[in-house]
C-alpha cells in the first residue's frame, strides 16, 4: 500500500509539476523599417550601411546587387517574408541596392540570423532590417540564464544594439533625416537619434 502511495505521488511530480519546470524553445522575430532622406550621394550611403553592421558583426555577408533598371521608384521596396515559419524563415532583398545578411553566434540563442535590405527611392531610403533566433524559456535554468543575461546581455539586447547601430551610423555619416516606420516589437522612445557607441561590440566569428 505505501508503495503505491508514494509511486502516485510521484507521478504526479513527473506531471504537472514537471510541466511547469519543463523547458521550452521560442521563436524571437524582430522587424524594424527606418524611412531615410539625406542629400549625401549613394555610395557614401552604402559605405555607412556597411560601416554600421560591421560594429556588432564582423562576418557579415554585404552585397550591393545591379539594379534591374536604372529607373528610381517613386515609392521603396519592401523585403518579403519567406513562407516557413519559425526562426528558419527570412526575408529576400529583392531589388535593393545594398544588403547585408548574417549569421551570428550570440550567447543564449540558437540560429540568429540577421537581414538588412536598403531601397532606394525618389526621396530617400528605406532600411529594412529582419532578424530572429530560438532561445530556451523555463525550465531548471530559468533563473540561471535571467541571472547571466542580466550581466553579460541577452539575444534581444544584441538584436536591438545591431539594428540601431546600422541606422545611427547611417544618420550621423550621411547627415540624414531618419523616421521609424514599422517596429516589431515596438520601440519606446527614439533611440535612432542618440549618438552611436564609439566602441564595436561584434559578434564572435
Amino acid at each position: 500500500m505505501m508503495a503505491v502511495v508514494v509511486g502516485t505521488a510521484l507521478a504526479g511530480c513527473g506531471t504537472a509539476t514537471g510541466d511547469m519546470f519543463a523547458a521550452r524553445d521560442q521563436t524571437v522575430e524582430y522587424v524594424r523599417v527606418f524611412d531615410i532622406k539625406t542629400d549625401a550621394p549613394r555610395p557614401a550611403v552604402l559605405h555607412a550601411a556597411s560601416e554600421g553592421i560591421s560594429r556588432n558583426i564582423l562576418n557579415a555577408t554585404l552585397a550591393t546587387p545591379l539594379p534591374d533598371t536604372a529607373e528610381v521608384l517613386d515609392q521603396p521596396g519592401r523585403f518579403k517574408m519567406a513562407d516557413t515559419p519559425g526562426a528558419a524563415r527570412g526575408p529576400s532583398c529583392d531589388g535593393a541596392s545594398w544588403t547585408a545578411k548574417a549569421r551570428p553566434d550570440v550567447r543564449g540563442s540558437q540560429d540568429m540570423h540577421i537581414v538588412a535590405c536598403l531601397y532606394p527611392y525618389k526621396t530617400g531610403y528605406h532600411l529594412d532590417m529582419y532578424a530572429a533566433f530560438t532561445k530556451k524559456e523555463g525550465g531548471w535554468l530559468a533563473w540561471p540564464r535571467r541571472a547571466t543575461g542580466a550581466v553579460l546581455g541577452t539575444p534581444e539586447k544584441y538584436v536591438e544594439q545591431t539594428m540601431l547601430d546600422l541606422v545611427r551610423t547611417i544618420r550621423e555619416t550621411t547627415k540624414a533625416q531618419v523616421a521609424l516606420v514599422e517596429a516589431k516589437p515596438e520601440v519606446a522612445g527614439a533611440p535612432w537619434l542618440e549618438p552611436a557607441p564609439s566602441a564595436a561590440r561584434a559578434s564572435k566569428p
